[in-house]
């Protein structure tokens, strides 16, 4: 059985670089990463690249048919398709500073709307049923299309991508086009410290060691430093005093 969680809204990001919202940057990021994720590689032999003889099907006059070519023409059985669709090289480019603006505005959008919240829950990360993961998000309160950001190791980002309307991402993996489709975002809150290292501009992987660096020594730390003293002090005693005289 799930335990309860708890929920916190999130009303501030100090990290974020913009005061208002650009719905001007927005619309140019969330066009370019739809035109950009959409190659058109659809393509279709013309009349040089496909197989077939080049000579007249028959004889320009006499025969009291109609003037024919070769057969790989287009209105030809077999021929080739007349203007058919060829790959097309399209990308739309947008500078950083637009992109970065477009993403921090997106979140200023939804932190003012108050559909950002925290699940203060350390056992969330560890669900790996379903239906655990559901009846936890269902006490937040939202509804319809949302993102779940979690750490990118967690277990229930398997349990989670079972759930209608519900996408899953790693604190590094939030795009634009996320932003714009959810109706509410809910972060861990070892997802949001990430998260928050990602916007200042830091890794998240490196966020983590410093927490951890700045955490207090746990038991196995202390034992390990007893045993590593230790054997300094048996090294020492072999040599002999050496280092005293």
């Amino acid at each position: 059985m799930a335990a309860k969680v708890k929920y916190a809204k999130l009303n501030e990001l100090p990290e974020l670089s913009v005061g208002k919202v650009n719905f001007a940057h927005i619309a140019l990021a969330y066009r370019r990463q739809l035109v950009n994720a959409k190659p058109r590689t659809a393509k279709t032999k013309r009349l040089f690249e496909s197989r077939g003889s080049g000579r007249k099907v028959h004889r320009q006059k006499g025969t009291g048919l109609a003037r024919q070519g070769e057969s790989r023409n287009p209105h030809m059985r077999g021929g080739v398709k007349a203007h058919g669709p060829q790959p097309v090289k399209r990308e739309l480019r947008l500078n950083k500073k637009v992109r970065r603006s477009a993403l921090h505005s997106a979140l200023k959008h939804h932190l003012d709307r108050g559909g950002i919240s925290v699940l203060k829950s350390s056992e969330f990360e560890n669900y790996t049923r379903t239906a655990d993961a559901y009846s936890a998000l269902v006490r937040s309160g939202h509804s319809g299309r949302g993102i779940v950001v979690v750490p990118k190791a967690a277990a229930v980002r398997r349990a989670l991508r079972n759930i209608a309307g519900i996408s899953t991402r790693a604190p590094e993996g939030i795009s634009i086009s996320d932003l714009v489709d959810a109706s509410f975002i809910i972060f861990t809150e070892q997802a949001l410290g990430e998260f928050r290292a990602f916007l200042s501009g830091g890794s998240p992987e490196l966020a983590s060691v410093e927490a951890e660096d700045s955490a207090p020594p746990s038991a196995a730390k202390i034992e390990m430093a007893i045993v590593a003293e230790e054997e300094a002090e048996r090294q020492a005693e072999e040599r002999g005093g050496d280092e005293d005289e």
